[in-house]
């Protein structure tokens, strides 16, 4: 009977255990349909787009959706920034990536919505730029041995020698004579030393295929050697005609001749005042800064045997660009705080940044007053708390660096974000008082609560204070931090929730 018993006993427990066994199998396998019919509502978010900023004459550039995310429609937008039009829609334009070219989108602002699921998202809006710059000129300057010949040409002596120099932001060049490519010839600087027709192709390093070319250079054996040189006006040249901030230049004379005296004279370009006197500028050449020179006129007075000889005038200019500001895109559950002049955001939210044009070189990205590693494009997406600014320079005077750390975007927690997903209400449950708060404030939690630490945060998420969370009650002491607003995040498992509180 005993055997009977333990067999039928035996029978029993194990048919509850396959029936239980049976169970948690089902309920898993039905867990795991929800989450793969779920995973791609959850995580579909805006696209996020880059592209080539800035193009070269004559080029086409493409803007991409940066993300591995594939949607089920896309259509391409464009907008000029100067303008109040609305965005237009882009014929054809319905594919993930879009090709431009340089002339019909110069200035223009692109974006792409696209849809997943019945849903409609909106992309961040990049700034198409193209490169610009001075014609192609060459500064001449000459030995004793080498005179004019009256037609734009020069005359060579035994020993002359003509320097012919091309400026910036011509590096890529090669100088020919009589039509033919000068072995080895390609530096920016070339001196002729020999009679014949010469001239030169150059290109910007940046944008290497537009190339221009120079004026002839006519160059022939000088039949009167022997005859002193006629004394003729000065010719003048500057380096850089051009200037970025914060640079200097040199005025010289290119046609080599020597003077008893020298005066160089200025004025602007925009009133109708008398060249003055430079003081002190008394020499063959003469150092101008970017600032006090930017749209004057400079010229050379000069004397010789009694004569006194004036130059031609070259005008200087600066560059002169917007300041530095950047575009801004939300997400959508990023909140503007006013009280605060902050942005609140929650985990997955974005705030994508996107430098304004010229600004496209020497870009570093910084939070919290350090340099965030790898943060050198235009386009910094922000996905956490903290305060950020950017430094950048345009290309062209790459030098000239700008920063928007005087107007830094400040981003801190959203008090009120959901909590984690094994406990959505924990923000109800969470009591913080007194709020507000002088010297201590105390967190009550219900008897089930999860939470095991706790971490209180400025507005700009750095981390104050941080500790463990009793079973019930914890008293904080906020007596060392200074008048203002904090965040207290609490963690648990895969549980957190937050509330903010102000210290008087």
């Amino acid at each position: 009977m005993g055997f009977i018993s333990n067999f039928i006993l035996g029978s029993a427990m194990a048919a509850v255990t396959h029936k239980i066994t049976y169970k948690q199998n089902a309920m898993k396998n039905f867990l795991l349909a929800c989450l793969f019919l779920i995973a791609p509502f959850a995580f579909a978010q805006a696209p996020v787009i880059t592209g080539d900023l800035l193009l070269c004459p004559n080029t086409n550039g493409t803007a991409t959706i940066t993300g591995s995310t594939t949607y089920t429609t896309y259509q391409w937008y464009y907008k000029y920034w100067f303008l109040n039009d609305e965005y237009a829609a882009i014929e054809g334009a319905t594919s993930s990536s879009f090709t431009y070219d340089w002339m019909t989108y110069d200035q223009a602002l692109l974006k792409v919505v696209v849809t997943l699921n019945g849903q409609t998202y909106e992309s961040n809006a990049i700034q198409i730029d193209s490169y610009a710059w001075v014609g192609l000129t060459v500064m001449h300057s000459t030995n004793d041995a080498v005179s004019e010949d009256g037609n734009g040409g020069f005359l060579l002596c035994e020993g002359g020698a003509i320097t012919n120099s091309i400026g910036s932001p011509y590096t890529n060049v090669q100088w020919f004579k009589d039509g033919t490519a000068i072995a080895g010839a390609t530096a920016q600087t070339y001196v002729i030393t020999a009679p014949g027709v010469y001239h030169a192709s150059a290109a910007p390093g940046f944008c290497p295929a537009s190339v221009s070319f120079t004026l002839p250079i006519t160059v022939a054996n000088n039949p009167n050697c022997g005859t002193p040189p006629e004394v003729v006006a000065p010719v003048i040249a500057g380096e850089n005609l051009m200037m970025c901030p914060f640079t200097n230049s040199v005025a010289s004379i290119t046609n080599n001749q020597t003077y008893e005296t020298y005066q160089w004279y200025f004025k602007y370009w925009f009133l109708d005042d008398d060249f003055a006197p430079i003081e002190g500028a008394t020499s063959p050449s003469f150092t101008y800064d970017w600032y006090t020179y930017d749209q004057a006129i400079l010229k050379l007075v000069v004397t010789q045997d009694g004569e006194t000889y004036e130059s031609n005038t070259i005008q200087i200019d600066s560059y002169n660009w917007a300041s530095l500001t950047f575009l801004m895109e939300f997400s959508e559950g990023v909140v503007a705080d006013d009280a605060t002049f902050s942005y609140l955001i929650c985990e997955g939210d974005t705030i994508t940044n996107t430098l304004n044009s010229p600004y496209d070189s020497n870009i570093q990205w910084y939070k919290d007053g350090e340099p965030i590693a790898g943060a050198n494009e235009v386009v910094y997406v922000i996905t956490e708390p903290g305060a950020y600014h950017v430094v950048a320079a345009p290309a062209v005077c790459s030098d000239a660096t700008s920063s928007t750390a005087g107007n830094e975007v400040i981003v801190s927690w959203k008090a009120d974000c959901t909590a984690g997903v094994n406990n959505p209400d924990s923000n109800k449950d969470f009591v913080l008082y007194p709020n507000p708060a002088t010297n201590v404030v105390n967190i009550q939690l219900p008897a089930n609560a999860a939470f095991e630490a706790y971490s209180v945060y400025d507005v700009t998420g750095k981390q104050l204070i941080n500790g463990s969370v009793n079973a019930t009650q914890t008293t904080i002491d906020v007596s060392s931090l200074a008048a203002g607003s904090y965040i207290i995040k609490l963690n648990g498992g895969q549980a957190q929730a937050t509330q903010m509180f102000v210290k008087q």
